[in-house]
């Protein structure tokens, strides 16, 4: 039976997630493991994830833009994650902000936590018969696993997309409450003066 997960590994020299991915792909076509797609990402000093360039630093050309992988990216890289406290930005420098959701609840918060600036990771779906054979693979690289279900990880982004529409919403909300009480306050002002220019001449 083949588990169908989403991983995250991470490296602390890219040459080596460069030849890690090389090893993937071998592995893959000697049918040990089935990965779908791959690609080769690095988090940046502000944050973001830049996704490498070139054959050898992907599998699967056509499922990063609308795939379960470049969804990932996306989140962790841009304005919803840092909304959700899981972006770069609460890492960098090693900081933390604890009031933020705890990243080891939550499996995208759990790579976020993975990937502070400089860091290089391979992003991968895979259905795997043994983990072991990933596992086997980038271990000798001093690779790091995060693995997940990927049917969990896509519950994630879902519900970070409710979240995000929820936010939206209360943003707006807050903004319209805003402006009343500006125009309020812009009535009252208006009268006060009214009144008083009244009683000078009166």
């Amino acid at each position: 039976m083949t588990a169908h997960n989403f991983l995250v590994i991470t490296f602390a020299e890219s040459s080596k997630a460069y030849e890690a991915l090389s090893d993937i792909r071998q592995a893959a076509q000697a049918g040990r493991v089935s990965v779908p797609a791959a690609i080769i990402a690095e988090r940046e000093p502000d944050g973001h994830l830049h996704l490498a360039e070139g054959a050898d630093s992907r599998i699967g050309d056509g499922a990063f833009s609308g795939g379960l992988i470049g969804m990932v990216v996306g989140i962790l890289g841009g304005p919803l994650g840092m909304l959700l406290g899981w972006g770069a930005g609460a890492l960098a420098g090693g900081f933390v902000d604890v009031e933020r959701v705890n990243r080891a609840e939550t499996a995208i918060g759990e790579f976020s936590s993975r990937l502070p600036a400089g860091t290089t990771a391979i992003f991968a779906e895979a259905r795997e018969y043994a983990e072991e054979v990933l596992d086997g693979v980038v271990a000798p690289l001093d690779g790091v696993v995060v693995r997940r279900p990927a049917a969990e990880v896509l519950a994630e982004l879902e519900a970070a997309q409710e979240a995000a529409k929820a936010a939206h919403r209360e943003a707006t909300r807050v903004m319209r409450q805003e402006r009343r009480q500006e125009r309020k306050e812009n009535w009252d002002e208006r009268v006060a003066r009214l009144k008083e220019r009244f009683h000078r001449q009166g």
